[in-house]
């Protein structure tokens, strides 16, 4: 049965291995997701710069909209006969031009939300890539605590705490405080 240390050793060293080659692929995993987030990051900006200018073309759209609205509603006036510079004429044509900003507002509005909105949606992948990279770089380390770990864990569970491995010889523990002989505080243990 003198094979049976070994292909424990045999285990613990492929479990070890195991735990290296894991944190490594780990950290392999965690940097491409960080390629993929920085990624994501500058695609959310063009998105943010794209919609800033649809927004801009918009609004301008929406201005001269409610500026051809405007002046066919004094053209209406005037072919019918009304002076257009006076009274409820002019305040007619006032709300028109109000409501015409009001509609400029709104486009432009709603195009800075979406830039809020990509611009946001940018910074949270530019964490995430930040916290990508960490874990890339820190994988490996864990990998490496994860083999000692297995590899001290298998060595006491092999015999490899005493006295050896599988080298038959007992260990021997200090028991404290004895009868006063000499080695009388030392204790033979159980054969390895």
């Amino acid at each position: 049965m003198a094979f049976l240390p070994i292909l424990g050793a045999i285990g613990a060293i492929a479990s070890a291995a195991g735990s290296v080659v894991g944190g490594i692929a780990q950290g392999n995993a965690a940097a491409y997701q960080a390629k993929v987030a920085e990624n994501n990051a500058k695609i959310a900006q063009q998105n943010a710069a794209y919609a800033a200018h649809a927004g801009e073309a918009n609004a301008e759209a929406q201005s001269r909209k409610g500026a051809a609205r405007q002046a066919a509603i004094k053209a209406a006036m005037a072919a019918n006969g009304i002076d257009v510079n006076t009274g409820s004429d002019l305040n007619v044509q006032e709300s028109a031009r109000e409501e015409s900003n009001l509609d400029t507002l709104n486009v432009q509005q709603n195009a800075n939300l979406q830039v809020y909105g990509y611009r946001t949606q940018a910074t949270n992948f530019e964490a995430q890539a930040e916290l990508d990279r960490q874990e890339a770089q820190q994988a490996p380390i864990g990998g490496l605590f994860g083999a000692a770990g297995s590899l001290l864990s298998n060595a006491s569970s092999i015999g490899l705490g005493k006295g050896g491995f599988g080298s038959g010889v007992a260990a021997t523990t200090y028991s404290g405080g004895g009868s006063g002989g000499i080695g009388s505080d030392w204790v033979a243990g159980g054969v390895g």
